[in-house]
């Protein structure tokens, strides 16, 4: 246990470059008394609104929750919603200097609808997604690529966060993998669909679902066929690939073959919200420490089985990690 605690302690101050698709979380929490008259539903009670980062968003504020350095690189809308995510940001440490905001994007947000009996513990009863894609003109671009490149240059590692909504596209991809690869920096992906566009990368985070996609397997089983992950995994051009599955733990596809990590911690999750952010942004920071990719997977499951206990988008702070690991890590 003292390498993964020697690794932990290493963590504070690198500096991970977070580039994508920066969203924000909404969840309007509120009580549910009776059922509405004018249809089959419950009537919520108003109690508050409260607001996180999501997507890329989480992603760097788990990097600087666990004393790294974040450098956000990516869009926000020139509204509400994108002051209150840059302002959350802020509050977190994140460099934002390198976040645009055109007049003419819209910030990302999903919205969460959390309900239950007054003190009782409230159950997410909806969700409302209101998803922007980014169009940029050639100079916003230009801008966008230069500011991917700085971070290559000045970043320990690049994470790449794909939602689907227009940041990364191919040029963009490109310009990051090739400039993080002429310098031996790491470039982690986590894309909702879209691994295989991601050639040339250090390592991909996908979910089971997401991996049976990219990597066009027959169904989870062939998660536990090494021969048939290796071949897989191997055309998507990527070095390594580390598929989250829930409790069942991850699973590890490299050059050094294919290894299971199981979970650590309980097997009760309160809330995955975000978990999968969680594990992108500590495989990244991992690796800048000078971690293997397999020491990286194990790292990551510490701090999600923190982060799964709690409640809505969540982080991991270094002491909570730390007794994760002192607790009997990984099984």
């Amino acid at each position: 246990m003292n390498r993964f605690l020697d690794i932990l302690a290493s963590f504070s101050g690198l500096r991970v470059g977070v580039v994508g698709d920066f969203l924000l979380d909404q969840y309007v929490l509120g009580t549910t008394a009776r059922v509405s008259r004018e249809a089959p539903i419950v009537v919520v009670d108003y109690q508050d609104t409260v607001y996180h980062p999501g997507g890329a968003a989480n992603a760097a504020q788990n990097v600087t929750a666990l004393a790294g350095a974040a450098v956000a690189v990516g869009v926000l809308g020139a509204d509400r919603e994108g002051d209150a995510l840059q302002s959350l940001l802020a509050g977190r440490g994140v460099d934002t200097a390198h976040l645009m905001r055109p007049e003419s994007a819209v910030t990302s947000t999903k919205l969460r609808i959390l309900a239950g009996e007054m003190n009782a513990q409230k159950q997410q009863v909806a969700r409302v997604d209101r998803s922007h894609h980014v169009t940029l003109d050639a100079a916003q671009r230009k801008r966008l690529h230069a500011a991917v490149a700085h971070a290559a240059q000045s970043c320990g590692a690049l994470l790449l966060a794909d939602y689907g909504l227009g940041v990364l596209d191919g040029e963009t991809i490109e310009l990051a993998i090739g400039a993080c690869r002429s310098r031996a920096v790491p470039v982690v992906v986590d894309s909702r669909h879209r691994m295989r566009a991601f050639r040339g990368a250090t390592v991909a985070t996908p979910n089971e679902v997401e991996a049976i996609a990219a990597l066009e397997l027959a169904d989870e089983s062939a998660l536990t066929d090494p021969a048939a992950l290796r071949r897989a995994a191997a055309k998507t051009g990527i070095e390594s690939v580390i598929v989250t599955r829930g409790s069942k733990g991850m699973v590890v596809c490299g050059a050094d073959g294919v290894e299971s990590v199981g979970i650590a911690g309980n097997t009760a999750a309160t809330d995955v919200t975000g978990a999968g952010d969680t594990v992108s942004a500590v495989v990244a920071l991992s690796l800048a420490a000078g971690a293997t990719v397999g020491e990286a997977a194990r790292m990551a499951t510490f701090a999600a089985s923190v982060v799964v206990m709690k409640r809505g988008t969540a982080t991991a702070s270094p002491e909570e990690v730390r007794a994760a690991i002192e607790s009997g890590g990984a099984r």
